[in-house]
């Protein structure tokens, strides 16, 4: 077995996280396993690591906490003295309309979705292998807009900037990419009734909902050698929902 990578995963107690984090293992990385709140997830992560022959390290964090970034950063840093992938997933989605939606929860919903994917990267940097790989999952909002979700859809934007800048500042010793999921089977669609869901998947030109793991083999890509030459780039994965 080739000696493993280490990559950490934010947000992979369940959901698109979760398996872009056992889908890395599969390719070779031991990864550190960032959750919040479901710490019984993380765990179910951790463990079908561990079965994949790799290193899981659970790391907790709050990253609306202003302090959540250097206190996961320094776990991580601890656990993996090099990172060659860092996958930026954690997200948090305020459903609200604009006109409902308060300072507050404009804040923390910045303060996860963009504004923690930028402080723990800085933090991490000098950790990174040459070669490595940073990615952030954006979302199809960020390119279409959405009738709900203001903040989101702005953090969502605001990551695709992130990444096409830190594209060219990192260049040529770290790549960043992100990914735009689009219609996934997530918590974010718990919600929907059968109607709803059969209407969402009659919208996609695939005629179908996302899973996980369509994401997480878009990310493997892009962590791995077959995407050398490729950063700086957005890889929408919504079934044709969205073609730029």
């Amino acid at each position: 077995m080739p000696p493993a990578r280490a990559a950490l995963v934010t947000g992979a107690s369940k959901g698109i996280g979760a398996a872009v984090a056992k889908r890395l293992a599969h390719d070779g990385f031991d990864i550190a396993v960032h959750y919040n709140t479901d710490a019984a997830g993380a765990k179910r992560t951790a463990a079908a690591i561990v079965k994949a022959g790799r290193r899981a390290v659970v790391v907790k964090g709050d990253l609306a906490d202003p302090d959540g970034p250097k206190q996961v950063a320094e776990a991580v840093s601890e656990a993996f003295p090099r990172l060659h992938a860092i996958v930026h997933n954690a997200g948090f989605y305020d459903r609200r309309a604009f006109a409902d939606l308060d300072e507050a929860a404009w804040r923390a919903t910045l303060a996860v979705d963009l504004e923690a994917p930028a402080h723990l990267t800085r933090r991490l940097l000098p950790r990174l292998a040459d070669g490595a790989s940073l990615v952030f999952v954006s979302s199809i909002a960020a390119a279409r807009g959405s009738t709900h979700g203001s903040a989101y859809t702005a953090a969502k934007a605001g990551l695709v900037g992130l990444t096409r800048t830190l594209a060219r500042e990192l260049a040529p010793r770290t790549r960043v990419n992100a990914v735009a999921p689009g219609f996934i089977d997530t918590a974010i669609l718990a919600g929907d009734s059968p109607t709803k869901r059969k209407a969402r998947a009659a919208e996609v030109p695939l005629g179908r909902v996302g899973s996980p793991e369509d994401v997480a083999g878009v990310v493997s890509f892009l962590c791995g050698p077959d995407s050398a030459y490729v950063t700086g780039t957005v890889l929408h994965v919504n079934g044709g929902l969205w073609i730029g």
